[in-house]
């Protein structure tokens, strides 16, 4: 498939995609929070808008974000004899759209191939998935962590927008470095628990918590105790105050890459 071909079809099947996402995006689910059987509720995916088709390429950098058509094979390499790196659903365990970010496109025997990112561990495993599996969009948000800073930055078509005050994980338990992306965006069932009003997952997973809910995944989430912010005190994931977490939500899709350094 030609380049130009195929960049309409993925900004076509990405349109598509995002409304259905969008439209399902306060769905009911059941979910586990803090131990409990408590439903939560989907928080809504931000609609990504591409450049008309003809439009000059914009002077920022974008990336790719593939929504899962159906359960998702990934390989080591990109050849389907190769062995299988993981097996992804639809959804993940809140029911939320099961989402990878593309690292890189080749195309093999006439067969394009998608290098992503998956929400596994080891932190920053990536794999192959074969064309056909994803629909895909773009987006040109990012959030960028600073540790030893404690902040968290948003930047937007290469551009930084904002920039907050976060809490991080504490000694032994610190937040984990390196290249995620946001997997998946909940409600918590009560906004004045632990997660605040809103929980941003992301495809990074804390080293020592294997056996902590959700496997030890980093989110980045509100909290019921402001005064902390700032501070490193969490078990590894990210908090901020809850009126700044809806604000990142807001600027930043889902699928966007995260990018956590000291």
């Amino acid at each position: 498939m030609k380049t130009r071909t195929r960049d309409i079809v993925i900004l076509l099947a990405g349109l598509v995609v995002l409304t259905a996402v969008a439209l399902g995006g306060y769905a009911a689910v059941r979910a586990r929070a803090e131990g409990s059987g408590a439903t939560q509720v989907l928080a809504p995916v931000p609609k990504v808008t591409p450049a008309p088709s003809g439009t000059a390429e914009p002077h920022f950098e974008r990336w790719t974000v593939g929504v899962a058509q159906r359960p998702l094979t990934v390989y080591r390499r990109a050849d389907t004899s190769s062995p299988v790196l993981t097996k992804l659903p639809m959804q993940t365990a809140a029911d939320y759209p099961m989402v990878v970010l593309v690292d890189s496109v080749k195309t093999l025997d006439d067969h394009v191939w998608y290098r992503v990112w998956v929400p596994i561990r080891p932190n920053e495993t990536r794999g192959w998935v074969r064309e056909g599996q994803l629909a895909l969009y773009s987006t040109a948000a990012r959030i960028v962590i600073d540790l030893s800073e404690r902040t968290l930055s948003v930047y937007r078509r290469g551009a930084l927008v904002k920039e907050f005050r976060v809490a991080v994980g504490k000694p032994g338990l610190a937040t984990p470095t390196g290249s995620y992306y946001i997997t998946q965006k909940l409600r918590p069932p009560n906004p004045d628990g632990v997660y605040g009003v809103l929980q941003l997952g992301t495809s990074a997973f804390q080293p020592k918590l294997n056996d902590w809910p959700d496997g030890g995944q980093v989110g980045i989430h509100g909290t019921n105790e402001p005064w902390l912010v700032g501070k490193a005190v969490s078990h590894g994931c990210v908090r901020m105050k809850n009126k700044d977490v809806k604000v990142v939500s807001r600027l930043v899709p889902t699928g966007s890459p995260v990018e956590i350094v000291k």
